[in-house]
Formats: C-alpha cells, structure tokens, sequence
C-alpha cells in the first residue's frame, strides 16, 4: 500500500477545520418557543414570585389548603437610597382566608456576607383541616379550625464560605385557636378536646428562639443539578402559661441530579421533624409538624397527619416536553409518631402520580399533580410556584 503524502493530509485536515468554523459562525442560538417566552415575560414583570421593584401582583396560594390568593404588594431594593430591600404585600383568597406581611432586609458586613432580616406578619386561616393527632387519625374525624395569628421577629443570616450559610433569630408569637368556618365540616369542638387536641383550650404567646445551618448550590434556581440541605433548630417558650415549652428540630435534604444535557432530572428529597417536650409540657397541636397536601403526602387531603415526629421521603424524574414545560412522575412516602424511637420505615403512607411543571431558569411559575394509590382516594392539585 502506498504511503499518503503528509502535506496532503495536512492540507485535508486544515480545509475540514475551516469548515467546521464556518459552520460555527453561521450557527444560531436555539429559538425559544411561544410557551418560554411568555413564562420569561410573566417572570420579568413580577407575577407573582420574581423580583421586580415597585408595585406588584400577589398571586399564588398563602398556604396549603387556602386556595388561590389574590393581592398585591409593593418591593424595593434600593430602601432610602442604600442597599436595604422592603417588601410590603397583603393578599386574600375567595375563602376568606387573608394575610399579610412586611420585611426589611439589610446587609450589615461587606459585600452582603450577613444580612439582617426583620418582619412582621397577621394572618387569619379559618378553614385549617384537623383529623387527630398521630398515625391512627381517621378520615371520619375531619374537622377544621381557625387560627389567627401575629408574627414578629428578626433574623440574621451570615454567608460562612461558598455555598454554606449560618443564622439564627428570634420571633414573638401571638396565636389564636378555635372552630372553623367550614359548614361542610364540623368544627373541632365538635370532636376533640384540649386532651384529644393539646391547646385548643387556650393559646399563650410564644417566644420562639431558632438556629439554623444552610447548605444551597443548585443550579440554576430551578435546579436541575447540585443539592440544598437545611437544619433548623427551634424552643417554642410559652411565655403565659408555663405549660406548652418545646424544642422541634427539622432536617431538610434535596438533591438533584440531570442527564442528557439536563433535560431528564432526578429529585430525591428526605424531611425529617423530631421534637423534645420536658415531662411537665405539652406540644400544641397547631405547632406539630404535618403530612398531607400539595407539598408532601400528595394522595392525601392537606393536613391529613399531624404528631410530634415526621417523616417524609419524596422522589421526582422530570423530563422536558419543550422549553418552559416540562413532565413529572413522582412518588410520596411518609408517616407521623407519637414517639421519637417509631419513626422508623415500617408503616409509611404513600402515593404515586404525574404531572406538569411551567417554569423558567428561576422557578416553577404552575405546578399541576395527580397524585394516586393512596388510602385516601385520588387528588389533582394545581399550584403556582414549585413543591421541592
């Protein structure tokens, strides 16, 4: 075989490079299809989650079970002229559930290395969903209650080195419980008592003191990739009655990982709510941690388990129809305990369904789920912004 001439090669080799750099100058960026450009235009002009300065629409939900809330609030990021951020909203919902909230947020290290964050905020929930305390809580004992609430507090939140954070705060605590306004329901007292339902009798004002550890590097803000691990560590004081003291502690661990270009995305999320009660205190009922609804147990009604310990496993696979749309499968499982040594993976409630995800870079902007296999039939919800 005879043997190629090396300047011919080299000849070869550099007409098929400047052809693939024409072919790299004539290249466009991929075009955006109708349903991305309208979710960037509803993002970029503040409805209802980014962060557009000046007056803007609230809408979404103000918590699991209220429905969809309307209103509107007012930011800035530049308050009297320096780097301090206001926020002032107020929304309501068609069934009358109302809050709303002012924050004023300002760095006080260079370069925003701490931020200090003080707010205040009344709320009136008066359809809450209650069916027990603890794992064996029945369907047949759905009831609902008011709460009617003030919060204020402030917090500080110091950046440690990358994605690593630490703060800590404290808040003053004014609840008010009792029946609900749901006619289709019967109220609580209709069905529990302070010893079936700890604090529905009366509620004292609470001191609660909290420390947290925040770990967040995912990428982008919808994530696609990276993890956001939280720690938090709360002691509730009751400051009345000397009767309802507690410490909780929640640990919050999500990952994400993306293949084929990070149009498949795998999320798996782990909670986990324990509490410490000294032997001469009770945990209020409205204060435990609860399983049930659009962000957790997905085949469950809101607020379906509530106790003292909680357990939640959650697992997503996401996939991109097109650019702003993409499909999700998703499975739920998790449990409530009266004590600490049961929460364990035996008995896990659980649930399975698909759904639908409209989002940008910068989050989920509507979130539809039916969620199925569960003991508590099926439920179809439909949410603005994102669930983990």
């Amino acid at each position: 075989m005879a043997a190629q001439d090396p300047q011919s090669e080299d000849s070869r080799a550099g007409t098929l490079k400047a052809e693939r750099e024409k072919k790299q100058q004539n290249l466009e960026p991929p075009k955006e299809n109708a349903l991305a450009r309208a979710l960037k235009a509803v993002e970029r002009g503040g409805v209802p989650l980014i962060t557009r300065d000046g007056l803007y629409a609230k809408l979404g939900s103000l918590t699991t079970g209220s429905g969809f809330a309307y209103g509107a609030g007012y930011r800035t990021h530049r308050f009297f002229e320096r780097d301090a951020g206001i926020d002032l909203w107020a929304g309501t919902t068609m069934t009358q559930y109302w809050a709303a909230q002012a924050r004023l947020q300002m760095p006080i290290a260079p370069e925003g290395r701490i931020v200090l964050n003080t707010y205040g905020r009344r709320h009136d929930y008066p359809m809450e969903d209650f069916f027990g305390i603890g794992p064996d809580s029945a369907r047949a004992d759905h009831t609902t209650f008011r709460v009617l609430a003030t919060t204020v507090g402030v917090r500080a939140n110091g950046r440690v080195v990358g994605p690593l954070a630490v703060g800590g705060g404290v808040e003053y605590l004014t609840p008010s419980v009792g029946d609900g306004k749901d006619e289709k329901v019967p109220p609580i007292g209709d069905v529990f008592d302070d010893e079936s339902a700890p604090g529905l009798a009366s509620q004292p004002d609470f001191v609660r003191s909290l420390a947290f550890v925040d770990v967040d590097w995912r990428e982008p803000r919808n994530a696609r990739r990276g993890g956001w691990y939280r720690a938090e560590w709360s002691h509730y004081e009751d400051r009345d009655q000397d009767l309802y003291s507690f410490d909780r502690f929640d640990l919050d661990l999500r990952q994400f990982f993306s293949v084929l270009s990070e149009r498949r995305v795998f999320v798996a999320r782990a909670f986990i709510s324990t509490s410490h009660t000294p032997g001469d205190q009770t945990m209020p009922f409205y204060l435990m941690p609860s399983l049930g609804g659009n962000d957790s147990l997905r085949g469950f009604r809101e607020y379906r388990f509530r106790g003292p310990h909680a357990l939640l496993l959650q697992g997503e696979y996401r996939f991109e129809i097109w650019s702003g749309l993409d499909a999700a499968l998703f499975y739920d499982a998790g449990k409530v305990e009266m004590r600490r040594q049961d929460l364990d993976l035996n008995g896990l409630e659980s649930d399975y369904g698909f759904g639908f995800r409209f989002n940008t870079d910068n989050g989920m902007i509507l979130r539809v789920d039916s969620a199925f296999g569960s003991r508590d039939g099926k439920h179809l919800w439909i949410v603005f912004g994102g669930t983990f």
